[in-house]
């Protein structure tokens, strides 16, 4: 399969309500073809292979499934965890939503905490929006690791809503290991936006206790 006859092939099966719910949910200037995700991850595990398939061809940064296949191809392309950051750190500027930065994480080959802070260090203060939020979505995959409270200083506060909101969840998953210490965290906020969105979304989960959300809740408004 060719990019043209993949991007043929998209249009041929495209679902207009599917088009226009997740054009709606993606919070981007995308255009959406309409095509669900099961599809699309198919479409690169039968096809990731194909030696007429180049990267170099694709069109990024303009349909959301073209850039949710184009990063699904590269990642699956690259033999080690270093060579996929590589590819992120020169390709992750095409991201133009969450719907693609938030599904790149499951594509990732078993990566230590030492490589991860070397690319968040280098890419958390980066001018392009999708840059900044993965970077924090990346450390999702090592709140067990206590040396993900380091984090804590490199938190932006950003008016950026995509970024003040991967900086939420972070922290919210972070609390399902370490909750005493995000609570101290969150406590010396005073009453910013990413406070109210972290208590937000551990009060949303259902990884805290009833208690735990009290506890967390009491102090919301202080």
């Amino acid at each position: 399969m060719t990019y043209h006859e993949l991007v043929e092939y998209l249009f041929s099966i495209k679902d207009q309500k599917h088009a226009d719910f997740s054009g709606n949910l993606s919070s981007s200037e995308y255009i959406t073809i309409g095509v669900k995700n099961p599809v699309l991850r198919k479409l690169i595990q039968d096809h990731y292979q194909d030696s007429d398939l180049h990267l170099e061809d694709f069109e990024c940064s303009k349909y959301l499934e073209i850039d949710f296949i184009y990063f699904g191809i590269g990642l699956k392309r690259c033999k080690t965890i270093e060579e996929q950051l590589v590819f992120l750190d020169k390709n992750i500027k095409y991201a133009q939503s969450w719907a693609v930065t938030d599904t790149i994480n499951h594509s990732l080959k078993k990566c230590s905490f030492d490589l991860f802070w070397e690319f968040f260090l280098s890419h958390y203060q980066n001018e392009h929006i999708y840059t900044r939020r993965f970077s924090y979505i990346f450390g999702l995959m090592f709140y067990k690791d206590k040396r993900i409270l380091t984090i804590f200083d490199y938190l932006s506060e950003s008016d950026e809503y995509m970024v003040m909101m991967a900086e939420a969840w972070l922290l919210s998953t972070i609390a399902i290991e370490y909750p005493q210490q995000v609570f101290e965290l969150l406590k010396k906020m005073g009453d910013q936006k990413l406070k109210l969105k972290t208590i937000s979304k551990i009060c949303d989960s259902l990884r805290f206790s009833d208690a735990q959300k009290e506890h967390f809740k009491s102090f919301r408004s202080n």
